[in-house]
């Protein structure tokens, strides 16, 4: 089903395509390039293994990427919000998409398929340039995710996903922040590489040394500094 006006406007603003003059945007979609998807929560709509899947915008919604084991067990391996992108990993070299791809929440994604995003780098080099930078941001982030994981602790990996985002930490004129958590416990304990009772363990530590506080469906953070030193006395490794 094609897209609202309204998804139109957000894929358009997505940050992958700033670089392209909005008609080009437009004529893509107008002559059906891609899929246009709407999909409810809980809903597959990219398999491990597919070919040539080709690059996919998030238009809004939360998407969740994964991976199964040989025992059948899923593991999350991310999240991706509005204006994110999935598929870069395979694009141009034939590699079969690594993960699959599940509706976290009701999303709109589209499909750029792989030709269109050649065709766009070769006319377009901004919007090349800006995908290079993107999948060099996105290996980046993988690297620095892969030191975390391998370095520390529960309570830490939490603080550096949900709230350094590993190296940015939050700042406000005060020092505080305000957690927003829309990721179901279980799925962020299998994104952080524990057990839910570790994750809970993880926050019940942080909140006993008074360095967040249950706020709604998230929690408060009084003293941004004191908590990155908690998890990194050192300081930040990166």
């Amino acid at each position: 089903m094609p897209f609202s006006d309204t998804e139109i406007a957000l894929i358009k603003s997505a940050r992958l395509l700033s670089d392209l003059p909005p008609p080009v945007v437009d004529a893509a979609l107008s002559a059906g390039e891609g899929a246009q998807l709407r999909l409810p929560p809980d809903t597959v709509f990219l398999e491990a293994g597919m070919p040539q899947p080709g690059l996919w915008v998030i238009a809004h919604g939360t998407i969740e990427t994964f991976v199964v084991d040989a025992a059948g067990r899923e593991k999350i391996v991310d999240f991706a919000q509005i204006g994110g992108t999935l598929g870069e990993e395979s694009l141009f070299d034939g590699r079969a998409l690594p993960y699959s791809a599940r509706s976290l929440t009701q999303a709109a994604v589209l499909q750029l398929p792989e030709p269109l995003v050649g065709e766009w780098m070769a006319t377009y080099p901004a919007f090349g340039r800006r995908l290079m930078a993107l999948v060099a941001e996105r290996i980046d982030y993988v690297s620095r995710d892969v030191l975390t994981f391998c370095t520390k602790k529960a309570a830490a990996r939490l603080v550096c996903y949900l709230v350094c985002h590993f190296d940015r930490r939050p700042d406000s004129p005060d020092g505080t922040h305000s957690l927003h958590l829309a990721i179901p416990r279980n799925k962020l304990a299998s994104r952080l590489g524990i057990s839910d009772s570790h994750l809970s363990r993880a926050f019940r530590e942080l909140e006993e040394k008074g360095l967040i506080a249950k706020q709604g469906r998230g929690y408060f953070i009084p003293d941004v500094h004191a908590l990155s030193h908690y998890v990194c006395p050192a300081g930040c490794d990166f």
